[in-house]
C-alpha cells in the first residue's frame, strides 16, 4: 500500500518539477523514512535482546527451582525471580520509550524545517 502510494507520489512530483526540485521536495520524506527505519531497527534489536534474556532467565529459574528441596526456598526463589523480572521489564520499557521520544524529536525537527521552508515561499 505504502509502496504504491510513494510510487504514485513520485511520478506526480516528477511531472510537476524538474529533477532538482523533485529531489529537494522528496528530501524531508526520505529523512522521515530514515528516522522511521532507524527507530524500527532499534526497537527490534531491543525487543529481541529482551526476549532472549527473558527466555534465558526463565530457563535458569526452572533449573534453580528443580534443585530446591524446600517449599520455602522455592517460594523465595520465585519471588526473587519475579522481582528481577519486573525490574527488567521496567528497564526495557524505559529504553523503548527513550527510543520513541528520540525518534519523535527527530521527526519534529524535520517537519518544523519543512513548515518553515514552506512559510518562506
Amino acid at each position: 500500500m505504502y509502496a504504491k502510494m510513494i510510487k504514485d507520489m513520485q511520478a506526480n512530483m516528477k511531472k510537476a518539477f524538474d529533477v532538482k526540485s523533485y529531489e529537494d521536495a522528496m528530501k524531508p520524506m526520505a529523512d522521515l523514512f530514515e528516522v522511521n527505519k532507524a527507530t524500527v531497527e532499534t526497537l527490534t534489536e531491543q525487543q529481541t535482546g529482551l526476549f532472549k534474556h527473558l527466555i534465558e532467565g526463565a530457563m535458569e529459574q526452572a533449573k534453580a527451582l528443580t534443585a530446591e528441596k524446600d517449599l520455602t526456598a522455592v517460594v523465595e526463589s520465585q519471588k526473587a525471580y519475579l522481582q528481577s523480572l519486573q525490574g527488567q521489564l521496567i528497564d526495557a520499557a524505559k529504553v523503548s520509550q527513550e527510543t520513541l521520544v528520540k525518534s519523535r524529536d527527530e521527526a519534529s525537527i524535520i517537519v518544523k524545517r519543512v513548515i518553515e521552508t514552506a512559510a518562506k515561499h
